[in-house]
């Protein structure tokens, strides 16, 4: 099949997926029906078809608990939707601008995780200590993220928390996602509390993509 002809097929889909939210019950489980069956016969994924997008923040393989716990409060903020795919990679899903914020914040807040690791402990520190003051960093991260975002959020409470399900819901329909169980590593309880004090010092300012949307800081 050539470029053209799956343009035609794409288009055809999108009419019947359109005509399942037809007000008509029979009309629209037709619809769906049909188009669901024209994915499946052209190898076509729904995610194609959806108001969503994804971006993706390089990551690794090795099970790194700060980088979840962080993803986590991102996407808490911004309505969004993450999971690691096969290479290692946060992969985050949802409208356009909540991806984009969520990506942009988690790359701001984990460099400087990454900054005050490298200045605040010493070097011939242990990996798990190490990453024990990461977590601690990235645990008060997310309670003083979700303290204050709501707030500064261009949604209320009940639309972050229902757009949030609405994502999820369709990411894990469309994305076979390893639930598998990862172990808890119990941290060191000293470079966690250490991490836990340090993060009171990172800013949470990051200007918004509009001025009329305040920025986390400005919350009192």
């Amino acid at each position: 099949m050539n470029e053209e002809q799956l343009d035609s097929v794409k288009r055809r889909i999108k009419k019947l997926l359109a005509l399942s939210k037809s007000p008509n019950e029979n009309e629209a489980a037709s619809a769906l029906i049909k188009a669901n069956e024209m994915m499946e016969n052209y190898n076509l994924s729904s995610f194609q078809f959806s108001e969503y997008t994804e971006a993706k923040v390089k990551g690794t393989k090795r099970f790194i608990r700060w980088s979840v716990i962080l993803a986590n409060a991102v996407e808490n903020l911004y309505a969004t939707y993450h999971y690691t795919d096969h290479t290692g990679s946060l992969v985050f899903i949802g409208e356009e601008l909540d991806v984009f914020m969520s990506t942009e914040m988690y790359k701001y807040l984990a460099k400087m995780i990454d900054r005050m690791a490298k200045q605040n402990i010493r070097k011939n520190a242990k990996y798990k200590y190490r990453q024990s003051y990461r977590a601690g960093i990235a645990s008060r991260l997310y309670d003083r993220i979700y303290e204050l975002g709501q707030q500064c959020s261009w949604r209320n409470p009940e639309e972050l928390k229902e757009q949030k399900k609405q994502i999820a819901e369709f990411v894990e329909k469309q994305v076979q996602i390893s639930l598998s169980q990862k172990k808890f590593e119990k941290p060191n309880p000293t470079a966690f509390s250490k991490g836990n004090n340090d993060a009171e010092g990172i800013s949470l300012s990051r200007q918004m993509t509009e001025s009329r949307v305040r920025r986390i800081g400005d919350v009192v």
